[in-house]
């Protein structure tokens, strides 16, 4: 009998042993990680952005952003075809890094990586899907941050 306590209790403490490593390891991962709230746009005040950064063991950046309430491109004064998402970074200036898409709920999300440390993100209203440099029509734009 004392032998089926004991390794009851063995297992016991094997699982809390389990949900403590998960917790800690959230904990590690959440505390590498950059949440970059952006402001209140005047171009489209209803549209709320989130960015996620964080650095891998490679040295690159992970970028997660999500819109929502973001209104198609179609629908601005002057209408635009396309969001492009660009990002300033101290080394290589400003970067082209996707097209955002806009679904039927006025939500999109774009997530890629880079070998560069970007500084800010912002978006911009485009006709041309790929366009080289960033027009003037900036919708969202987060403030400066640090990785």
């Amino acid at each position: 009998m004392e032998k089926k306590n004991n390794k009851k209790n063995f297992l016991k403490m094997k699982d809390s042993f389990r949900i403590l490593s998960f917790i800690f390891a959230a904990i590690l991962v959440s505390a590498c990680s950059k949440k970059v709230v952006f402001p209140v746009s005047q171009v489209v005040p209803a549209a709320e952005a989130v960015l996620k950064v964080d650095r891998d063991d490679n040295n690159n950046y992970g970028i997660e952003l999500e819109v929502s309430n973001l209104a198609g491109p179609e629908r601005l004064t002057p209408a635009r075809r396309h969001y492009v998402v660009w990002m300033v970074t101290k080394q290589h200036g400003t970067i082209n890094i996707g097209n955002l898409d806009i679904n039927r709920k006025n939500n999109g999300e774009l997530n890629t990586s880079t070998p560069y440390e970007p500084m800010r993100v912002f978006i911009t209203a485009e006709d041309d899907p790929k366009p080289v440099l960033p027009s003037t029509q900036v919708v969202l734009n987060s403030e400066d941050f640090k990785v």
